[in-house]
Protein backbone atom coordinates (compact mmCIF):
# COMPACT_ATOMS: atom_id res chain seq x y z
CA UNK A 1 0.00 0.00 0.00
CA UNK A 2 3.11 2.10 0.91
CA UNK A 3 4.47 1.75 -2.77
CA UNK A 4 0.63 2.70 -3.55
CA UNK A 5 1.08 6.42 -2.36
CA UNK A 6 -0.74 5.02 1.13
CA UNK A 7 0.75 7.12 3.89
CA UNK A 8 0.38 4.40 7.36
CA UNK A 9 2.15 6.99 9.34
CA UNK A 10 -0.03 10.27 8.37
CA UNK A 11 -0.27 12.72 11.31
CA UNK A 12 -3.86 13.21 10.99
CA UNK A 13 -5.41 10.90 8.70
CA UNK A 14 -7.02 7.67 10.41
CA UNK A 15 -5.02 4.54 9.53
CA UNK A 16 -5.81 0.80 9.43
CA UNK A 17 -4.98 -0.41 12.85
CA UNK A 18 -3.43 -4.12 12.35
CA UNK A 19 -4.23 -6.87 14.43
CA UNK A 20 -2.83 -10.84 14.08
CA UNK A 21 -4.53 -13.04 15.50
CA UNK A 22 -2.11 -16.18 15.24
CA UNK A 23 -4.13 -17.95 12.22
CA UNK A 24 -7.07 -18.96 11.41
CA UNK A 25 -8.29 -20.38 14.39
CA UNK A 26 -7.58 -17.56 16.63
CA UNK A 27 -9.45 -15.28 13.73
CA UNK A 28 -12.45 -17.14 13.78
CA UNK A 29 -12.52 -16.85 17.74
CA UNK A 30 -11.80 -12.99 17.74
CA UNK A 31 -14.38 -11.87 14.55
CA UNK A 32 -17.16 -12.12 16.56
CA UNK A 33 -15.87 -9.63 19.05
CA UNK A 34 -14.43 -7.58 16.54
CA UNK A 35 -17.68 -7.42 14.45
CA UNK A 36 -19.44 -5.81 17.88
CA UNK A 37 -16.57 -3.47 18.25
CA UNK A 38 -16.85 -0.16 17.43
CA UNK A 39 -15.11 -0.10 14.15
CA UNK A 40 -15.86 1.97 11.50
CA UNK A 41 -14.00 -0.17 8.83
CA UNK A 42 -12.91 -4.03 9.73
CA UNK A 43 -10.43 -5.87 7.05
CA UNK A 44 -10.12 -9.32 7.31
CA UNK A 45 -7.47 -10.70 5.64
CA UNK A 46 -7.07 -14.44 5.82
CA UNK A 47 -5.64 -17.27 3.14
CA UNK A 48 -8.13 -19.42 1.13
CA UNK A 49 -5.81 -22.15 1.79
CA UNK A 50 -6.61 -25.60 0.22
CA UNK A 51 -10.93 -25.04 -0.23
CA UNK A 52 -12.15 -21.38 -1.27
CA UNK A 53 -15.46 -21.75 -0.89
CA UNK A 54 -15.03 -23.76 2.53
CA UNK A 55 -13.07 -21.18 3.76
CA UNK A 56 -15.83 -18.23 2.77
CA UNK A 57 -18.46 -20.19 4.12
CA UNK A 58 -16.47 -20.46 7.41
CA UNK A 59 -15.96 -16.63 7.82
CA UNK A 60 -20.06 -15.58 6.04
CA UNK A 61 -21.61 -18.00 9.01
CA UNK A 62 -19.66 -15.99 11.53
CA UNK A 63 -20.51 -12.47 9.50
CA UNK A 64 -24.45 -13.80 9.23
CA UNK A 65 -24.94 -15.12 12.63
CA UNK A 66 -23.93 -11.23 13.76
CA UNK A 67 -26.98 -10.36 11.56
CA UNK A 68 -24.77 -9.23 8.51
CA UNK A 69 -26.31 -9.41 4.93
CA UNK A 70 -23.43 -11.62 3.16
CA UNK A 71 -23.72 -12.72 0.18
CA UNK A 72 -23.81 -16.57 -0.63
CA UNK A 73 -20.09 -16.31 -2.59
CA UNK A 74 -17.28 -13.66 -2.33
CA UNK A 75 -16.56 -10.88 -4.59
CA UNK A 76 -13.60 -12.31 -6.72
CA UNK A 77 -12.42 -8.33 -6.44
CA UNK A 78 -12.75 -8.74 -2.64
CA UNK A 79 -15.83 -8.08 -0.55
CA UNK A 80 -16.73 -5.61 1.24
CA UNK A 81 -20.63 -5.40 3.20
CA UNK A 82 -22.40 -3.10 5.20
CA UNK A 83 -21.23 -3.66 8.62
CA UNK A 84 -23.48 -3.98 12.13
CA UNK A 85 -24.35 -0.11 11.82
CA UNK A 86 -25.05 1.44 8.50
CA UNK A 87 -22.02 3.76 8.19
CA UNK A 88 -19.43 0.84 9.06
CA UNK A 89 -18.24 -1.62 6.64
CA UNK A 90 -17.00 -5.09 6.42
CA UNK A 91 -13.97 -6.35 3.82
CA UNK A 92 -12.89 -9.83 3.09
CA UNK A 93 -10.21 -10.58 1.27
CA UNK A 94 -9.02 -14.21 0.56
CA UNK A 95 -5.43 -14.63 -0.29
CA UNK A 96 -4.34 -14.77 -2.67
CA UNK A 97 -7.01 -13.37 -4.87
CA UNK A 98 -10.36 -13.91 -3.60
CA UNK A 99 -10.97 -16.78 -6.86
CA UNK A 100 -7.69 -19.74 -5.97
CA UNK A 101 -7.22 -21.93 -3.23
CA UNK A 102 -3.78 -20.15 -1.54
CA UNK A 103 -2.27 -18.44 0.72
CA UNK A 104 -0.41 -15.03 0.97
CA UNK A 105 2.94 -16.68 -0.24
CA UNK A 106 1.25 -17.80 -3.28
CA UNK A 107 -0.15 -14.02 -4.03
CA UNK A 108 3.33 -12.95 -3.73
CA UNK A 109 4.80 -15.65 -6.30
CA UNK A 110 2.48 -13.32 -8.61
CA UNK A 111 4.34 -10.31 -7.81
CA UNK A 112 7.70 -11.80 -8.37
CA UNK A 113 9.28 -9.97 -11.54
CA UNK A 114 8.39 -11.61 -14.91
CA UNK A 115 10.81 -13.43 -16.41
CA UNK A 116 12.83 -13.87 -13.30
CA UNK A 117 15.59 -16.54 -14.18
CA UNK A 118 16.72 -16.33 -10.40
CA UNK A 119 13.04 -17.40 -9.62
CA UNK A 120 12.91 -20.09 -11.96
CA UNK A 121 16.00 -21.64 -10.53
CA UNK A 122 14.34 -21.22 -7.28
CA UNK A 123 11.22 -23.31 -7.81
CA UNK A 124 13.22 -25.70 -9.83
CA UNK A 125 15.85 -25.89 -6.47
CA UNK A 126 13.11 -26.67 -4.64
CA UNK A 127 11.11 -28.90 -6.43
CA UNK A 128 14.98 -31.07 -6.69
CA UNK A 129 14.35 -30.92 -2.66
CA UNK A 130 11.62 -32.55 -2.73
CA UNK A 131 12.49 -35.84 -4.98
CA UNK A 132 15.14 -35.57 -2.98
CA UNK A 133 13.10 -36.08 -0.10
CA UNK A 134 13.27 -32.88 1.76
CA UNK A 135 10.28 -32.05 3.30
CA UNK A 136 8.70 -29.13 2.23
CA UNK A 137 5.41 -28.19 3.70
CA UNK A 138 4.57 -25.47 1.31
CA UNK A 139 6.08 -25.33 -1.89
CA UNK A 140 5.69 -21.68 -2.70
CA UNK A 141 6.50 -20.57 0.51
CA UNK A 142 10.16 -22.25 0.35
CA UNK A 143 10.62 -21.57 -3.33
CA UNK A 144 10.12 -17.37 -2.44
CA UNK A 145 12.74 -17.97 0.48
CA UNK A 146 15.14 -19.72 -1.77
CA UNK A 147 14.72 -16.66 -4.04
CA UNK A 148 15.31 -13.91 -1.58
CA UNK A 149 18.07 -15.54 -0.30
CA UNK A 150 19.60 -15.02 -3.35
CA UNK A 151 18.95 -10.99 -3.62
CA UNK A 152 21.29 -8.39 -2.84
CA UNK A 153 19.60 -8.66 0.77
CA UNK A 154 19.57 -11.63 1.41
CA UNK A 155 16.84 -13.27 3.48
CA UNK A 156 14.46 -10.45 3.64
CA UNK A 157 11.38 -10.98 5.74
CA UNK A 158 8.40 -10.90 3.01
CA UNK A 159 7.34 -7.02 4.24
CA UNK A 160 10.66 -5.73 4.30
CA UNK A 161 11.28 -7.22 0.25
CA UNK A 162 8.10 -5.59 -0.83
CA UNK A 163 9.08 -2.33 0.92
CA UNK A 164 12.50 -2.88 -0.50
CA UNK A 165 11.05 -3.09 -4.51
CA UNK A 166 11.95 -6.63 -5.04
CA UNK A 167 8.46 -7.72 -5.48
CA UNK A 168 6.40 -6.01 -8.00
CA UNK A 169 3.99 -3.96 -6.73
CA UNK A 170 1.57 -3.40 -10.05
CA UNK A 171 0.64 -6.91 -11.23
CA UNK A 172 -3.05 -7.47 -11.77
CA UNK A 173 -3.51 -9.37 -8.16
CA UNK A 174 -1.81 -6.59 -6.52
CA UNK A 175 -3.73 -3.83 -8.00
CA UNK A 176 -7.26 -5.86 -7.00
CA UNK A 177 -6.08 -6.09 -3.53
CA UNK A 178 -5.44 -1.95 -3.52
CA UNK A 179 -8.73 -1.39 -5.10
CA UNK A 180 -10.73 -3.35 -2.60
CA UNK A 181 -8.48 -1.39 0.50
CA UNK A 182 -9.55 1.78 -0.84
CA UNK A 183 -12.48 0.98 -1.47
CA UNK A 184 -13.06 -0.78 2.18
CA UNK A 185 -10.90 2.36 3.88
CA UNK A 186 -12.71 5.02 1.71
CA UNK A 187 -9.51 6.49 -0.02
CA UNK A 188 -9.47 8.23 -3.12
Amino acid sequence: MRRHGFDWDHPIEPRPFVSPTGGFDGLLEALPVAIKGTYARLGIILDADGNVAARWNQVREILSSAGLDVPGQQDPNGTVIVGPRPDSRIGIWLMPNNQESGSLETFLVKLVPAGNACWQYAVQATQTAIGKGCIVGNEAKAALRAWLAWQDAPGLPFGTALKAGIFNHDSPEALSFVLWFKQLFSIA
